[in-house]
């Protein structure tokens, strides 16, 4: 199954980077770089595969320390610059999300709602140690780490994506510099940078006569902004802005001031303890989780918006997310607000599944090459897993470290493995 999956899946997607050398003019590059670039994506695709995330490990399986592949590769990304590696990555992300988005405005508009497409954003830290001579730069510093929860060394990187169907894909990356080269407010202009890109792709795409219809956008509290929802509503990105508010700003309800923890308080745990009581002879299956969906003015971003307050999955946290849209319904709001979790899971998956760290970097150019590399793996890892969960049942609660595990020694995988880095036995 996953050969069936590499012959008829990853060998079309790969091959995105052959059309975007030539679509691209990308010069200085012959044919036979254009063929090891992309015989190189495949080559790490099949070593995370088989649990080896870099280059070297792949050469140590077959008991070999350096080979023609080797040398050639790191030739290859001497020729090419940062910015041309960024851009045949972006044009292959993008080439993936446009084939998509066409396939679904040429259907019935019902479909865009049973993909549950959803724009998102989010940043991330990567922890990274770097030479003394390539730590000399705006981007590389100390940044406070939710998953350490202490400061570490490193970049945070902000990433806008689009989620289809159990799929995240990444579009645009950029770097936030670190904190005695950049103010506050610089995550918030990146991240209007990035959905002035999606708004940009979107024109291009009516341009073909594939109009999208307005899109969620997902983003968590340190997004929460009022020049970011308006970039994510004027016409040209159409996006419908979903966020967290901060629980002590004030929100003025039927003209009474409060804040959110204080009417978590004071009417959803009372109106929540009132909905349990009605279900109380209904059998467990058959009962719902109680929502509240309200109106309320946003003072501090003098605004009117809906507020919908819920626990997620049973939690004992209560969770509050609001919109500047005033139409849009509860069930969709908390339905896109929680696609945002699959850019956590992206991430997750570049840092412990796929192990970005393990290769090493002298320099943010390196780094960036390496996360873009990464990036295009998480997304074939996304789709080998939905592909086996859809045709294996067994598989359905399973991810992608429960398929490493079964594939380290398989001998149809190392061949293939064998035969893309011409190693002979």
């Amino acid at each position: 199954m996953t050969k069936k999956y590499f012959e008829q899946e990853f060998s079309a997607t790969s091959t995105l980077f052959q059309n975007s050398f030539s679509e691209l003019d990308i010069s200085n590059v012959d044919e036979s770089d254009t063929l090891l670039f992309e015989k190189m994506q495949t080559v790490f695709f099949l070593g995370q595969l088989l649990g080896l995330p870099t280059l070297k490990s792949i050469l140590v399986k077959f008991g070999i320390t350096s080979s023609q592949v080797s040398i050639n590769y790191k030739k290859l990304y001497k020729k090419l610059t940062i910015n041309k590696i960024r851009v045949l990555y972006e044009y292959v992300f993008k080439t993936q999300v446009v084939h998509l988005l066409k396939e679904m405005a040429s259907k019935d508009s019902s479909i865009w709602s049973k993909k549950r497409v959803t724009a998102v954003l989010d940043d991330s830290i990567f922890r990274q140690w770097l030479s003394e001579l390539g730590r000399e730069n705006d981007y590389f510093g100390s940044f406070f780490s939710g998953q350490y929860r202490a400061t570490t060394l490193g970049f945070k990187v902000v990433c806008f994506g689009l989620y289809i169907e159990d799929v995240f894909y990444p579009l645009f990356f950029d770097f936030v510099r670190k904190k005695e080269k950049a103010d506050k407010k610089e995550p918030i202009q990146i991240a209007k940078k990035l959905v002035n890109r999606w708004g940009k792709l979107q024109e291009k795409l009516a341009k073909e006569n594939s109009v999208l219809p307005s899109i969620h956008f997902s983003c968590d509290s340190g997004y929460s902004d009022v020049s970011l929802s308006e970039e994510c509503t004027n016409q040209s990105t159409s996006l419908i802005y979903i966020s967290v508010p901060k629980k002590n700003h004030i929100i003025i309800v039927n003209n009474k001031k409060t804040n959110s923890k204080e009417y978590i308080d004071r009417v959803f745990l009372e109106q929540e303890k009132k909905h349990q009581e009605a279900q109380r002879h209904l059998k467990e299956e058959e009962k719902t989780p109680f929502t509240l969906r309200l109106k309320a003015f946003y003072q501090c971003q003098k605004r009117e918006v809906v507020l919908l307050f819920f626990r997620l999955n049973g939690s004992k946290k209560v969770s509050v997310i609001y919109t500047p849209n005033l139409t849009v319904f509860a069930k969709t709001l908390r339905r896109h607000w929680f696609n945002r979790t699959y850019i956590e899971q992206f991430f997750k998956t570049l840092k412990h599944v796929l192990k970005i760290s393990e290769p090493r970097t002298k320099n943010k150019e390196e780094f960036e090459n390496k996360l873009l590399k990464f990036a295009f793996l998480a997304i074939e890892v996304q789709k080998i897993v939905r592909f086996i969960r859809r045709k294996c049942k067994q598989f359905k609660q399973k991810g992608f470290i429960s398929l490493q595990r079964i594939l380290c020694s398989n001998k149809e995988i190392l061949d293939l493995l064998q035969n893309q880095i011409n190693i002979k036995t």
